[in-house]
């Protein structure tokens, strides 16, 4: 059915399920409602003043056109979320420059399974929001951050402005034709109003974007109502009484102006001033009075007392207690660093792996899930751990292992039984004796859960007793050479992804490590699984990894791994005698350093136990071989083109098509795809071939030989 008028489009999303109602709009580029110019959320808020009563009853096709062939014929359409709607809710993605939400939606998936197909709607601001059906005794939630940082749900008691409605901004929202799906049990898990989480409500100022100095690079809504709500706690749980309006915006207000940077001018600017300040005190006091705060539910006023000191960030390595004291602070004294500290020959670069990992250097492993980083990087400290400089000297990476000592290694993914597993998957018995006394294989899961190194407090970044106390026991385990961190997200309770500022703490802090322990310390991350398959060169594979360009530029060293090209792996597997397409082939160099080092890419095949291995040597050789024809192949290869000619399925130039001649040649002759179609190339252009039409009737195109490359050009024939 063609929707055609706002009442058509009221009727589809009620056929769909949902409780429909309007919504004002942009009328003379100021909201419809009594505020206009001062509404604080022009164009998304709904238009009846009973609104909330469409939760518990939905209009009826009648109201509906009365609605929006009369009253409300120029307003945005918006659908009620919840169980009056079937229960369907929705997953709101923040999508724009420097905006959060796609790389906490990688997070998510990464870390459990990707979102199941579903309706789906771009927003008027180029958000996305995802439809999902939840059972229908469950109560999902509606809230800001709920999923991670940029990533809202709207479930019981929300509602979303929908199709055609007409944003700010001037564009429409869009809807796709697909059906609701139900929601997978994660998503499902983590959206239930029951379940744990930091963000929602909370006091903590999480997923606040910060600048390299701490302070806030926007004055964004969702900051202001945070800590408008968390200082609403903090009254009610340290005083036992709410706050007036007055001592609610004394208390705040100072706080988001000094770390919220304004986009223009200043923040009154910004429609983000001490007007709109206080209308949200206001507004969120209502709801305090009314027992709508759930940040204030089971907390007993008065029951706690204001913290006496708090960890900040120049505490950075002293821990709560005391129990580890910080290094004696040293006064800076720069005549003391004069040329004469450099008179003489510089010192030899020490390596970890030759040419490959400069020793005592902060490092970042990067790879999509599932590729193997975590193996290979266990199999990296067993040969560090149990490997000589005699007869006992092991390979990593494409290079020596030449510095070797004890290795620890912290994994918040594995079980013990799950690393057991892998040790003996990869290792010998030799070398799991040698490693003895020397490794250590810390599974988080079984040592108390995964802990964070690093937090944010109300907007600032600081180390937590935790990694002092980590930091400690490497210093006294001593001759250390090695400390692995997997993953990085496990350990950093803070927006490492998306704030340059907690990227260039976690490094500074890692960077300190490094000399504490006089160790290498090499971070586990994740790249995006988009496009991981086009990588052919070191900087792709850069721009490939997941977060902030500061968590790439912070690190002294980067190392990628990513899926060879497909082109490339069909050949190499075909010749090897594996499966394509399972992930067996892999490629890894070195995609950031600050010294030299060898930064050529490897060519990685995974073997029976899963372990990733160095056999770049005989890739580069099986690829070098199977780009060049000799001579006999290309008489066969012009032969089928010919006897192709003759028959109803000619050989095509087009790619996609079962005719292609350049799929024919990678499939019969192993070759890879830019070597087929450079010899297609040069064929036509030497006019071997040509692309004609073969069937005048059906008007379809083939190609035909000219001549074979040992006969001579017609003219040449005529001398």
């Amino acid at each position: 059915m063609e929707l055609k008028t706002k009442t058509d489009w009221a009727k589809f999303w009620a056929n769909k399920g949902f409780s429909v109602i309007p919504v004002h709009y942009i009328k003379d580029g100021k909201c419809s409602c009594n505020l206009g110019a001062d509404c604080p959320s022009p164009g998304k808020h709904p238009a009846p003043s009973r609104w909330k009563s469409y939760q518990e009853k939905k209009a009826d096709i009648h109201t509906l056109e009365m609605w929006f062939d009369g009253r409300f014929k120029d307003y945005n359409l918006g659908v009620v979320t919840g169980k009056i709607s079937g229960n369907v809710f929705v997953v709101d993605v923040d999508i724009g420059p420097g905006k959060p939400g796609p790389d906490t939606l990688d997070d998510l998936q990464m870390a459990n399974e990707d979102l199941p197909q579903t309706m789906e709607q771009i927003t008027g601001s180029g958000g996305k929001h995802y439809f999902y059906r939840a059972a229908e005794d469950e109560d999902i939630l509606t809230g800001k951050n709920t999923l991670g940082d940029g990533i809202d749900t709207r479930g019981e008691g929300g509602f979303v402005v929908v199709a055609p409605s007409t944003h700010k901004s001037g564009n429409d929202y869009v809807v796709n034709a697909y059906d609701i799906e139900d929601t997978p049990d994660w998503l499902r898990d983590m959206s239930l109003t029951s379940a744990p989480r930091i963000n929602a409500e909370s006091s903590a100022i999480q997923g606040a974007t910060t600048d390299r100095w701490g302070d806030m690079v926007d004055g964004r809504e969702g900051y202001m109502v945070q800590l408008l709500l968390g200082t609403i706690r903090t009254f009610w749980a340290q005083k036992g009484e709410l706050p007036t309006v007055d001592e609610l915006v004394e208390e705040a207000w100072p706080t988001f102006e000094a770390k919220a940077k304004a986009r223009g001018s200043d923040l009154a600017s910004d429609g983000r001033g001490i007007e709109l300040f206080r209308y949200k005190a206001n507004y969120q006091l209502k709801r305090a009075r009314n027992n709508e705060l759930r940040i204030l539910h089971n907390v007993e006023p008065g029951s706690e007392k204001p913290p006496e000191r708090m960890l900040s960030a120049p505490q950075t390595l002293q821990a709560v207690g005391g129990s580890v004291e910080p290094p004696e602070r040293r006064s800076l004294r720069i005549s003391d660093w004069g040329m004469s500290r450099y008179a003489g020959e510089a010192p030899e670069q020490e390596w970890l792996i030759e040419n490959i990992l400069p020793r005592r250097v902060p490092g970042l492993i990067a790879a999509v899930g599932g590729l193997g980083k975590s193996f290979i990087l266990l199999d990296l400290a067993m040969k560090v751990a149990g490997g000589d400089q005699g007869m006992h000297q092991e390979t990593a990476l494409g290079g020596k292992v030449i510095h070797n000592g004890k290795v620890v290694f912290m994994g918040a993914e594995d079980s013990a039984n799950s690393m057991h597993r892998r040790i003996s998957n990869i290792s010998g018995p030799n070398l799991r004796e040698r490693a003895s006394g020397n490794l250590f294989v810390v599974p988080m899961p079984d040592a108390g859960g995964p802990m964070p190194f690093i937090q944010n407090v109300m907007g600032q970044y600081s180390v937590t007793p935790e990694f002092a106390d980590v930091r400690q026991q490497l210093q006294d385990l001593g001759d250390i050479a090695l400390v692995i961190i997997d993953p990085l997200q496990a350990f950093a309770a803070a927006d490492i992804n998306t704030d340059p500022a907690a990227a260039q703490f976690w490094w500074s802090l890692m960077s300190e490590l490094c000399v504490a322990a006089g160790a290498n310390v090499l971070i586990a991350h994740h790249m995006r699984k988009e496009g991981t398959f086009s990588i052919k060169k070191s900087v792709q594979a850069r721009e490939a990894i997941r977060g902030t360009t500061a968590l790439v530029d912070g690190a002294r060293w980067v190392y990628g791994l990513w899926q060879m090209p497909e082109s490339d792996e069909i050949v190499v597997a075909q010749k090897m005698g594996f499966e394509a397409g399972i992930g067996n082939c892999v490629m890894g160099g070195i995609v950031k350093v600050n010294d030299a080092a060898d930064n050529s890419p490897r060519a990685f095949i995974r073997d029976e136990s899963g372990l990733l291995i160095d056999r770049t040597m005989e890739v580069d050789g099986i690829l070098e071989a199977s780009a060049k024809l000799d001579k006999q192949q290309t008489q066969a290869i012009f032969t089928e083109i010919n006897r192709r000619w003759g028959t109803d399925e000619p050989f095509a130039m087009a790619t996609n098509t079962q005719r292609s001649l350049q799929a024919w040649l990678v499939t019969e002759y192993g070759m890879p795809k830019r070597a087929a179609r450079g010899y297609i190339m040069a064929w036509a252009d030497q006019k071997f071939i040509e692309n004609t039409v073969h069937d005048s009737k059906s008007k379809t195109k083939g190609i035909r030989v000219i001549r074979t490359p040992d006969e001579p050009a017609w003219g040449q024939r005529h001398e």
